[in-house]
């Protein structure tokens, strides 16, 4: 129906003429009738209820395939692996509550493992960013979720981050330091969650990944990351008798590879002034006079073998 028709039958019930175009339209839609030269309407209700049932068969039929939906889509499994994708290739998310809405959804429907990768150094955070986080790991250890995620060794002396593991090994998860770990990730079943990597934009944006390949292949990177890496404990056990910092320790590794004090300084995002206090602050604990001399005791060091 049209405006045109809405009209007619109104005019028609008021008993007030119609062209005949209209009243033939009114008659197909089983809004009128013609009694002689006289158009009398009919009852609209009836005309609905006609309706219906010269399209029930129809939408029961599309009813019926819409519930056949699950069991196509579950036959993507079995498609050619060359051309399998678990739906689209990737989604940008634009704005960190973007990601978080994202990462909550697939979360809450979890039933794989949960891993996670925090590469860089832990910030200072509002209790409840924490608070929230350790539930959110509790509920899933609870369904029966394994959780497991790598952390960079400076998390090992932030006070926030212990405490936020050590909640989390009691709830059943798995911890590891590393020294080198791949960009920030979550993993869980067919989904990959990374930073945007692409282009410009908001520096907490990312891009949710549910191409089959790509999530399997950052899956093999984070196994081999994981089997390398120090468990939480041991690592914690062993920083507690150091006597170098994680600092100091990624300085002393990038000069002990070769490399200048620039560009050990530019790549872990410090200032050389920085980075030459560390070495001095170093010598002095140690009572040694270069950083050459600093140099070959950590070749022989226990230091070496921390995180």
């Amino acid at each position: 129906m049209n405006d045109d028709d809405v009209a007619a039958y109104r005019a028609a019930a008021e008993g007030m003429p119609v062209s005949p175009q209209q009243g033939r339209r009114l008659a197909r839609l089983g809004l009128a009738h013609r009694v002689g030269d006289e158009l009398r309407v009919a009852d609209p209700q009836l005309a609905a209820h006609a309706l219906f049932a010269a399209h029930r068969a129809t939408l029961e039929r599309a009813l019926r395939q819409v519930d056949q939906l699950p069991t196509l889509t579950a036959l993507s499994d079995h498609y050619a692996p060359t051309r399998l994708y678990g739906g689209p290739a990737s989604e940008l998310l634009r704005s960190r509550d973007g990601m978080n809405a994202e990462i909550g959804k697939m979360l809450a429907e979890a039933t794989d493992e949960l891993l996670t990768v925090q590469p860089g150094r832990p910030e200072d955070r509002d209790p409840a960013v924490y608070r929230d986080g350790i539930e959110r790991a509790r509920r899933l250890l609870d369904r029966g979720v394994p959780v497991r995620t790598l952390y960079a060794a400076a998390a090992l002396e932030h006070a926030p981050t212990r405490e936020y593991c050590d909640a989390l090994l009691e709830g059943g998860a798995e911890v590891r330091v590393a020294q080198d770990l791949p960009p920030r990730m979550v993993l869980c079943g067919r989904h990959l969650f990374v930073d945007n990597v692409v282009g410009p934009g908001d520096p907490d944006s990312g891009w949710c990944v549910t191409d089959i390949a790509g999530v399997t292949f950052a899956r093999t990177v984070y196994e081999l990351h994981w089997a390398r890496a120090t468990p939480w404990q041991t690592a914690l056990a062993a920083v507690s008798q150091a006597v170098t910092t994680t600092q100091q320790r990624a300085i002393l590794r990038g000069l002990a590879e070769g490399r200048t004090q620039a560009v050990v300084a530019a790549n872990l995002d410090v200032s050389e002034r920085e980075l030459r206090r560390e070495l001095t602050s170093l010598r002095t604990a140690l009572g040694l006079a270069s950083t050459y001399a600093l140099l070959f005791w950590w070749a022989t060091s226990a230091d070496r073998g921390i995180p």
